[in-house]
């Protein structure tokens, strides 16, 4: 019984693995950053803060915010697109991996 306990459990942790790459993949840029991130959210928008602070008193000229805005923006979307990706390529893995599963046999199967 308890083989059959620990498939069921690793065959359940599996499909949860899965579920979440494919949400993961599927998620949208408001869902990425409110959704898992509370903290960089609130960090991030402290830091546009401070930086239109500084354009209003004169330390940064427009030119400047532009930049940096359009530079952090860049890398928040790099970094989401890179997670996604990785994502992908975790659940192509996980799918080959449990379609040749069947096909290999028990290794009683094997030495026969």
């Amino acid at each position: 019984m308890k083989n059959e306990e620990a498939m069921a459990n690793f065959i359940l942790k599996e499909a949860e693995t899965k579920e979440s790459l494919r949400k993961r993949m599927s998620e949208s840029a408001w869902e990425y950053y409110t959704g898992r991130y509370l903290f960089g959210l609130i960090t991030s928008l402290l830091l546009l803060g401070m930086l239109i602070y500084f354009c209003i008193n004169g330390y940064l000229p427009h030119w400047g915010l532009y930049v940096i805005a359009i530079a952090m923006i860049a890398l928040l979307e790099s970094k989401r697109n890179t997670e996604r990706i990785d994502a992908m390529i975790k659940l192509s893995e996980l799918d080959t991996n449990s379609t040749n599963a069947p096909l290999k046999g028990s290794p009683e199967q094997q030495d026969t």
